[in-house]
């Protein structure tokens, strides 16, 4: 099949749909949307922000961010906190009705409507070659999971039930995940002839 040629462009993608909670320098509390964002490390997760956002200058001055996934059910509000500047619009957290709660190990605030939240404490900030973003470093303190989003078992995630919203670049619309297909490195078990395993 032939394909279109798009230029050049960072086109990974979907990428997951992140709010960063962060306190504003009068202790109100402010959120955006990210979607560049990964696990940097086991403990360490890395956001690429521009140099301009309020969000990006809370960090620098609280030294602290919080990272929660973004759900169908929250979708709305979190849409509106990636469209509107804190900046012009300090009270755009109230407007959602999303309820900020102040995390105990770090100085960021959750939001209790999102399920799965990292508390993260800044590790470092390193420059991006375009001058005009941030390569954000955080170490994360803790992951707290609502309750409602687990299996049976109590440990484990259940995407049934936490309908996780993921981003695709190329068209700029949302997209929920949801089906499982299976657990890792199982899947390639017809090609792996010799029986090699994975090696860190």
């Amino acid at each position: 099949m032939a394909r279109i040629h798009l230029g050049q462009r960072a086109g990974i993608t979907p990428t997951p749909m992140l709010l960063i909670g962060t306190y504003n320098d009068d202790g109100t509390p402010n959120a955006m949307v990210a979607t560049w964002g990964v696990t940097a490390t086991w403990e360490v997760v890395e956001l690429n922000l521009y140099k301009v956002r309020k969000t990006t200058g809370n960090i620098k001055t609280r030294k602290a961010f919080t990272v929660s996934c973004v759900t169908q059910d929250t979708l709305a509000q979190c849409d509106y906190l990636g469209t509107v500047s804190g900046k012009k619009c300090p009270d755009k957290v109230p407007r959602t009705g999303l309820t900020p709660v102040k995390s105990e190990l770090v100085d960021a605030p959750y939001f209790e409507e999102l399920p799965v939240t990292m508390e993260c404490e800044l590790l470092r900030i390193d420059p991006e070659e375009d001058d005009i973003s941030l390569r954000i470093l955080g170490t994360v303190k803790i992951v707290s999971i609502d309750q409602r989003v687990l299996k049976d078992n109590g440990k484990t995630l259940d995407f049934d039930k936490l309908h996780p919203v993921c981003w695709d670049n190329f068209s700029n619309d949302y997209f929920v995940i949801g089906e499982r297909l299976g657990r890792w490195f199982t899947l390639g078990k017809p090609y792996n002839r010799e029986g090699f395993h994975y090696e860190a």
